[in-house]
Formats: C-alpha cells, sequence, structure tokens
C-alpha cells in the first residue's frame, strides 16, 4: 500500500475546519495504533480519502503544502465546552438542509423586491457595548412584554410566543430533533444547541430539539443575540468559566437580559431569594438559567452556581406530536406557509415542494388545509 506525505499544517487546518483536534481528526480513521504516524502525515491514498470525506473538505486539498486561503468554514465552531463532541455527518446533513431552504427563500425574496433586514448585524461584538442595551433593542423590535410572558403556561407556549415574534420580523426559526424526517437519526445536545446564520435577507435561527423545552427559550435567545451581532456560527450555549469573554459569553448576556431583565429580576429575587424553581416558573427559563443570572448579578458564588449547574442536568422525554403541527415547526412555520402558498397556486411544482420541507407530495394539499390555505 502507497504511503503519502501529507503536509501536518494541512492536517492541523484540517482539524481546525471540522472544530476538531489533531488527536480526533486522526482518530476517524480508526486505527489507534498509528496515530503518531498519521499525525506526522503518513498516510495511503484511502486513508486520505476518508479523511476527506469525513471533514468534507475536497480531496485535492490534502495534497497542498499549505492551507488554501480564503476557505472558511461554511459556519464557525463556536462551541465552548472542552468535552464536547465532535460535529457529525447529522449535524452537517441538517445544516445542508437547512441551508437548501434558506437559499430558496432569499430568491423567493430577491424576486419580491425584498430589501435587507436593519437589525441583522446591527451592533458590534468588538464595540463591547453593555448587554442591556443591546437586549432592549431586541425587546423593542419583538414587541414581547411581560404580560405576554405571564399569560404563557409553560416553557413550551413562551417558547411558541418568542418564536412566532421572531419569525413575524422575518427570522426563520427551525427546530427538530432529528435529521430531516428521518427518525433513525437523532440530533445528540452532546454535539450542538442551535446555530445561527445572520443573513441580512434570510437570517435562520435552528434550535436542537433533543433538548429540554426550558433550553429551547435560552438557546433561542441566544442565537437571536447573534443575529443581531451579525455573527453566525454553532453553539453549546453553557459556560465551563464565570465572567467570560467570549462572543458565546456575550450573547448568553443579552440572552440573560432579555428573558430576565436586571429590574424585574431583581424584584423578583427580593421577594424569593434562592427560589430557583418559583423564579423558573415566573420567568418561564430554566433553573440554570435563574441561576446563571443570580450568579452574573452577585446574589449566589461560583461554587453554589456549577452545583445547581450539575443537578439541572436534563434529558427530554419525546411524545409523539400531529406530523400537521410538527412540519411548520421543523421547516419553520414562516417558510412552510410559502412554500406550500405557492406550491397551491401553481408557483412551485408539488414535488419541488415536498422535497424542500422533506415530507411527500400527497402531504402538500392535507398540510394547506391545516395551514388555513385553502
Amino acid at each position: 500500500m502507497q504511503t503519502l506525505q501529507i503536509s501536518p499544517n494541512i492536517l492541523r487546518w484540517a482539524a481546525d475546519q471540522r472544530g476538531l483536534s489533531l488527536d480526533a481528526l486522526v482518530g476517524l480513521l480508526d486505527t489507534p495504533g498509528k496515530i503518531d504516524e498519521f499525525k506526522a502525515g503518513h498516510l495511503s491514498i484511502a486513508q486520505t480519502e476518508k479523511l476527506a470525506q469525513k471533514t468534507r473538505i475536497p480531496f485535492g486539498y490534502f495534497f497542498l503544502d499549505t492551507p488554501p486561503a480564503n476557505v472558511e468554514r461554511s459556519l464557525p465552531d463556536l462551541r465552548q465546552l472542552p468535552d464536547h463532541a465532535p460535529l457529525s455527518d447529522d449535524f452537517f446533513d441538517t445544516l445542508d438542509d437547512i441551508e437548501r431552504k434558506q437559499q430558496w427563500y432569499k430568491e423567493y425574496l430577491q424576486e419580491h423586491g425584498q430589501q435587507p433586514l436593519a437589525f441583522v448585524g446591527k451592533y458590534s461584538f468588538s464595540a463591547k457595548l453593555p448587554a442591556k442595551q443591546i437586549a432592549e433593542d431586541i425587546q423593542k423590535t419583538l414587541a414581547v412584554t411581560a404580560p405576554e410572558r405571564k399569560q404563557c403556561r409553560d416553557y413550551k407556549a413562551f417558547y411558541g410566543l418568542l418564536s412566532d415574534k421572531i419569525e413575524n420580523i422575518g427570522i426563520l426559526i427551525f427546530k427538530n430533533s432529528i435529521v430531516k424526517s428521518n427518525t433513525h437519526r437523532s440530533l445528540s445536545v452532546d454535539e450542538f444547541r442551535g446555530f445561527a446564520i445572520a443573513d441580512k435577507l434570510a437570517p435562520v435561527i435552528f434550535i436542537n430539539g433533543k433538548d429540554s423545552e426550558a433550553a429551547w427559550i435560552f438557546t433561542l435567545a441566544h442565537e437571536l443575540a447573534h443575529i443581531w451581532l451579525g455573527e453566525s456560527g454553532v453553539s453549546d450555549i453553557a459556560e465551563k468559566q464565570p465572567n467570560g469573554q467570549s462572543l458565546e459569553s456575550y450573547c448568553n448576556r443579552i440572552a440573560a437580559e432579555l428573558l430576565t431583565p436586571e429590574s424585574e429580576f431583581m424584584a423578583a429575587w427580593e421577594q424569593n431569594p434562592n427560589q430557583f424553581e418559583i423564579l423558573s416558573k415566573t420567568f418561564k427559563v430554566s433553573k440554570l438559567v435563574i441561576a446563571r443570572r443570580a450568579l452574573d448579578l452577585g446574589k449566589i458564588d461560583w461554587p453554589t452556581y456549577q452545583s445547581l449547574a450539575e443537578a439541572s442536568k436534563q434529558t427530554k422525554v419525546s411524545k409523539r406530536a400531529d406530523p400537521y403541527l410538527t412540519y411548520p415547526i421543523r421547516n419553520s412555520k414562516r417558510l412552510t406557509r410559502v412554500i406550500v402558498s405557492n406550491a397551491l397556486n401553481g408557483s412551485v411544482m408539488l414535488r419541488d415542494a415536498a422535497k424542500l420541507l422533506n415530507i411527500k407530495p400527497d402531504t402538500i394539499m392535507q398540510l394547506g388545509k391545516e395551514l388555513g390555505l385553502r
């Protein structure tokens, strides 16, 4: 078997493109005894082809001496946890599916003369403005109020309120726990919680539906902060250290201020100090979000927060839902209505609409009826 000499610089670059360490990259070859040899760049053609396939990097790039210029990951990997799982084919297939839908919608908007959305990238991370200033601008744009939140009976209802408000201003919200419509390919929260694509015309937020309902809300607010900052990326949300200065930490602070405004939180805390369950229900966010807010506002210390964070770990229990309610949530309610409406009026072929929504063509007609479009 012929052995090639691949530049270690290229291997390190390839690992970075996939969000992996060099050890994890060569570990994809499933030959533990040869890791040092692989890291030195001694690979066969078959092994190089396997790395190209696993990393989704063109095979020819592995034969360069230095990394190609101006080639970036389609979505920056902003995950913070040191023990996060490598992004798998499930993630990348999901991302490809969302980008395909987004591209279709962008072309639709361009045909209809849609102008860029002013709030996308309205603020800059480098400006380091107070998180409160950005959160207040988001709240004003969404027009979500405390009484509306109070009327929501649970986390799921509040998530629905927020996502509808966000879609109303032009952002597509996708939430799914599986790859497309394949029930045999579940997404993993060990990989990611959500991602944002900060496009000026058709911004996108994806929520990993495998997470808990309470977690959906904070992830949604976090990714919304990414849109306001014009920073695309895939996130795991959690922080392992206090007072982080990263982009993710900044988005967390914006999200926390949006969901639990300081003045309102402090008043509620004074009435119910250390009552995380009560405050969680009051603000319709997880107990972990309440704990983090209390930490940031000096009400609890870091060890207490860490203890609460460990105790708050939970796994979502999947429930069977009406598919006609699920389809628009998986595919963005806003986008689903546009696609189905265009299919019903003949502007888009049924099979093309069905392919975009990952459903069968004969489902389009019933979905149109369920959506009140026919």
